[in-house]
């Protein structure tokens, strides 16, 4: 014991004064400065969602003052433009996430299958099962190029609308602040800051979200919507909302049907056979239940028109010995008849077109 203290008497001698100074420590580190936690906060502010949607509010009003005053578009071409503009601009991330809705509703027999499996695991407490079917369900999605992750990224494109939404509801509002809305309009709806005069905007707006609702994969889909047993009321909700959007104004609502129309050209440009066929999507999918389906009623529908092909040219061949006498016996009489009523028709001629003799 006395040695090792000896020792480490020895080797703290050896170390210069100072390093074990806690108030020289203390000196030596320096604390980061004000400036920098400033420019941190500033820099990260900007991306607060406060700060976005203002930015996002400016700079649309800024384009639609451009596109209306400097281009001379006029206010109602500027806001049609920004509408379908933005539409456009997620066109990828829809048309995706249609055609992604379109491969799982290809996929539904087997969801269901998948979906009971795992119900059966969980009630049993059989959490491995669960794990494996949802692990099989997943690989076997990923074999059809279906991810669920598209028809989130497909909700990207909400800020912006909503932005979009906000602001030109505030332009609106503000007809002597922004003059061009009083008579740059469309057709029967020339002041943009009134709301339409015939209810024409909303009516429009409110059929195509009904057919966009109607012409949705998902909302078709029994067993991937949760809401599937009211899909025929959900449907008709945007025509319960024409009571009050109807008051908005004319601007709102040239915003709201060119969105709506924009989006029906998507879902149904994603439901046609041959646009499906150049993304790499068949009717049916290679090697799921509904292509075993469809490809047993076609051998039922051939088995059914060869048999039938079979049939009939029995009952020719037995018909054709059996039926020769009684058809030419038919023709000989009708050609009996006719020549007979021939030549009762000309003695007729004969008798009425012969002229009387003259009595001497």
């Amino acid at each position: 014991m006395i040695s090792r203290t000896l020792k480490l008497y020895k080797f703290s001698t050896k170390i210069p004064t100072g390093v074990f100074d806690f108030a020289n420590v203390q000196q030596g580190i320096t604390a980061p400065s004000s400036i920098m936690v400033e420019d941190l906060i500033t820099r990260f502010s900007a991306y607060t969602p406060t700060n976005m949607y203002n930015s996002l509010d400016e700079y649309s009003r800024e384009l639609l003052l451009y596109i209306a005053n400097d281009l001379s578009w006029g206010m109602g071409w500027g806001i049609l433009a920004i509408s379908m503009g933005i539409k456009i601009a997620f066109t990828p991330l829809m048309f995706s996430a249609q055609l992604n809705a379109c491969r799982m509703k290809l996929i539904e027999p087997e969801s269901k299958n998948f979906q009971n499996m795992i119900q059966r695991a969980m009630r049993a407490q059989d959490y491995k099962a669960s794990r494996a079917a949802q692990k099989q369900f997943k690989l076997f999605k990923r074999k059809h190029n279906i991810n669920m992750l598209i028809p989130g990224l497909s909700i990207l494109q909400m800020p912006f609308l909503f932005t979009w939404f906000l602001s030109l509801r505030y332009v609106c509002s503000l007809p002597d602040k922004y003059e061009g809305l009083k008579s740059q309009g469309f057709l029967w709806f020339q002041d943009l800051s009134e709301y339409d005069p015939y209810g024409i905007l909303p009516i429009m707006s409110s059929f195509f979200t009904f057919w966009n609702i109607s012409l949705n994969p998902n909302m078709q889909s029994q067993s991937t919507v949760p809401f599937a047993k009211y899909y025929r009321y959900v449907r008709f909700l945007p025509f319960f909302s024409i009571p009050v959007v109807i008051f908005f104004p004319a601007g709102v609502n040239l915003y709201w049907c060119s969105s709506a129309f924009c989006h029906l050209i998507i879902t149904a440009l994603a439901r046609q056979e041959k646009i499906r066929k150049v993304f790499g999507i068949p009717k049916y999918l290679p090697g799921t239940i509904l292509e075993r389906q469809n490809n047993m009623n076609i051998q039922t529908i051939v088995k059914a028109v060869v048999q039938d092909r079979a049939d009939l040219n029995s009952d020719v061949t037995t018909t054709t010995t059996a039926t020769t006498t009684p058809p030419q016996k038919q023709v000989q009489t009708d050609a009996q008849h006719i020549m007979h009523e021939a030549k009762s028709g000309e003695q007729k001629v004969k008798i009425f077109s012969s002229k009387p003799k003259k009595q001497k």
